[in-house]
């Protein structure tokens, strides 16, 4: 159990919290909604939050966080580009920083940057408990916890999964504070996002804020983007403005982006302008003027966020607006798409050579495969689901506004949260008809496999798959999987099997430093055994790509075992390589699962005399 000092308005002892998110502001928002879902089942924690000073004010803004604690890189790494002081000269004055930070124990250090820049700080500063990635006593990197394994193995390893970082970030800490803490504060219902999240500060903002006319439905649009392959053209974002403003003249726009998207909100508002004059009165452009502050309050005041994947779409998730998230470049929205119900993803449906390869050089041609009409199609029919219900189509929908075209080279998606008795969490529903790649089935295995092994609670097999995206690509592929992950399963038993021997023998072992020929060679045999074994998994995987994801997680289990002694190590390694075994278990249940689903089955013929004798049991209709 964690030790802490007691708080003097709770009978629940303080449990003081340090959150390092180095990342960008993006990241600091997906943080605060599982900050804020643990705040609520455990009201006795007090977190400060560390993040880098340029993105920090979000996390100023929120009143239940005590403190928050900037990081100047500019200062503190500055002078070590620039020249002006050496490495050694640095390092003192990062610890200088860091040492308010070390006076007394942390309860919980919480490292959600996961870079291995960040575990330095996270080794280095004193805590009971830690999650994330960390340092050992000898300065070797180390993760933490077993969802930073994943994260490690996984999301890092560009494996195909579908959890959501904001679900990983509120499992593994909810999951830390239960075995530390037991049972929560029972507020699991309360909701986590809302239009007041923020406590915003809008003095030198209002008259800008004065501009957006309460009779008029606002959409927000987000020109930019933090990288050029993941934005979508200027002109695109115009022709898409135009649709709004032309077919629904009780809409208005507010276009915003930062003081670096200056260049593309001139060529905006130049092209808008010239094509449609009459329509400026319903255009607002504040882009490189707005705070966080102003930024914040124009998305809550707009029914709709219009965006690619920048922060602007993790901000209006956090207020409960809805957004419409224009999905292009090497993006994977299941991880960091929208959070909440009712929102859309429209993404490229075909296939993209530089997102597959992950190639930076290459041209991304999904940027070019969604166009403004599949766009505006879908926020139309979005927006008026008060009426249809979602019972029509979306097919339907766009062959009535004459653009089924368009719609051929996009995919679809709403999102939804779970019931907690199907596991919780978001996820992205097709809403326009999709066969499944390799990808998206590897997503949902991966995520099915992920619970298992770290939520203490197993989704169905086959779970939200549907029979009729199966295509025949996929069982010819799932068919060649079906020898391969027998082997697999084979090797990670034997590798079980093996450490357990390890084990064993350096249990029996009165000293690791002296011992006879035999018992050396004995221990010989049997790493050398493992890392045959190893080598095997390897070369299967190699044969095999979409098995990838067992193999880096093989990979860094081992480089994060604990044990120091030869028994305990053994031990540990019997334990993961358990693990993998009983992750391929569950991965071949897939494979027959979805290869069962499509099987043709046999309809027995109808006779339509006893058919209509059932519909009138007292009439003998037989000859």
């Amino acid at each position: 159990m964690i030790s802490s000092t007691q708080s003097t308005d709770s009978v629940a002892p303080t449990i003081r919290c340090l959150v390092i998110q180095l990342a960008r502001l993006g990241d600091t928002l997906q943080c605060l909604m599982a900050l804020r879902a643990a705040k609520q089942l455990y009201p006795q924690l007090e977190i400060s939050f560390l993040a880098r000073e340029r993105f920090s004010a979000a996390a100023c803004r929120v009143p239940w966080i005590k403190a928050v604690i900037p990081l100047s890189t500019d200062a503190l790494l500055g002078p070590v580009l620039s020249g002006e002081k050496n490495e050694v000269e640095a390092l003192a004055d990062i610890a200088s920083w860091a040492a308010p930070l070390a006076k007394e124990p942390w309860d919980m250090i919480i490292n959600w940057s996961y870079s291995e820049a960040s575990s330095y700080l996270t080794g280095l500063l004193p805590g009971r408990v830690k999650l994330g990635y960390t340092r050992r006593s000898d300065g070797s990197f180390y993760g933490a916890d077993g969802w930073s394994h994943y994260i490690q193995a996984i999301i890092q390893g560009g494996v195909s999964q579908d959890i959501h970082l904001t679900d990983i970030l509120t499992t593994q800490l909810l999951t830390a504070l239960q075995i530390h803490l037991g049972e929560p504060f029972p507020n699991g219902n309360a909701q986590v996002t809302s239009k007041t999240f923020f406590n915003l500060i809008l003095s030198e903002s209002q008259s800008l804020l004065d501009q957006m006319d309460p009779l008029r439905k606002w959409i927000t649009i987000q020109i930019g983007c933090g990288q050029e392959s993941k934005t979508w053209d200027v002109k695109n974002w115009v022709k898409l403005a135009l649709w709004v403003l032309g077919r629904n003249p009780e809409h208005g726009i507010v276009v915003l982006g930062g003081k670096e998207d200056r260049v593309k909100s001139e060529a905006f508002l130049q092209e808008f302008s010239a094509t449609a004059p009459s329509l400026v009165s319903s255009l607002l452009v504040w882009v490189g003027e707005t705070s966080f502050d102003l930024w914040a309050s124009a998305i809550s005041k707009s029914q709709w966020l219009f965006s690619c994947d920048t922060a602007a779409i993790h901000l209006a998730s956090v207020l409960g607006t809805r957004v419409l998230n224009v999905s292009v470049g090497p993006v994977r929205f299941s991880e960091t798409g929208p959070y909440g119900n009712g929102h859309y993803v429209v993404t490229s449906g075909l296939a993209c050579e530089a997102c597959l390869s992950a190639s930076i050089q290459t041209q991304h041609t999904c940027r070019e495969n969604v166009s403004p009409e599949a766009v505006y199609g879908v926020w139309a029919y979005a927006s008026r689901e008060w009426s249809h219900f979602r019972q029509i189509p979306l097919e339907k929908y766009f062959s009535q506004l004459g653009w089924a075209r368009h719609l051929e080279s996009v995919l679809v998606f709403r999102s939804r949260i779970r019931n907690s008795h199907d596991g919780g969490g978001v996820v992205y529903d097709p809403v326009n008809k999709q066969e499944a790649s390799m990808r998206d089935w590897t997503a949902k295995v991966m995520g099915h496999i992920a619970r298992f092994w770290y939520c203490g609670w197993t989704p169905p097999v086959g779970q939200e798959l549907k029979r009729e995206s199966i295509n025949p690509l996929l069982v010819q592929q799932l068919r060649s999987l079906q020898e391969s992950t027998e082997v697999l399963s084979k090797i990670f038993l034997q590798a079980e099997k093996t450490a357990s021997q390890l084990n064993r023998k350096g249990s029996s072992l009165k000293s690791e430093n002296i011992m006879g020929v035999g018992d050396r060679e004995e221990l010989q045999h049997l790493g050398n055994a493992l890392a045959d074994l190893e080598d095997l998994i390897e070369r299967v995987v190699k044969t095999h790509p979409p098995l990838l994801g067992f193999f880096h997680m093989q990979k860094v289990l081992m480089h994060n075992l604990r044990g120091t002694h030869v028994a305990e190590l053994g031990k540990e390694s019997a334990s993961n390589y358990r693990q993998l075994y009983e992750g391929v278990q569950i991965y071949k249940d897939w494979v027959e699962f979805t290869l069962k689903l499509v099987k043709p089955v046999a309809v027995k013929p109808k006779n339509p005399l006893l058919e209509c004798h059932s519909k009138f049991p007292g009439k003998d209709l037989l000859p």
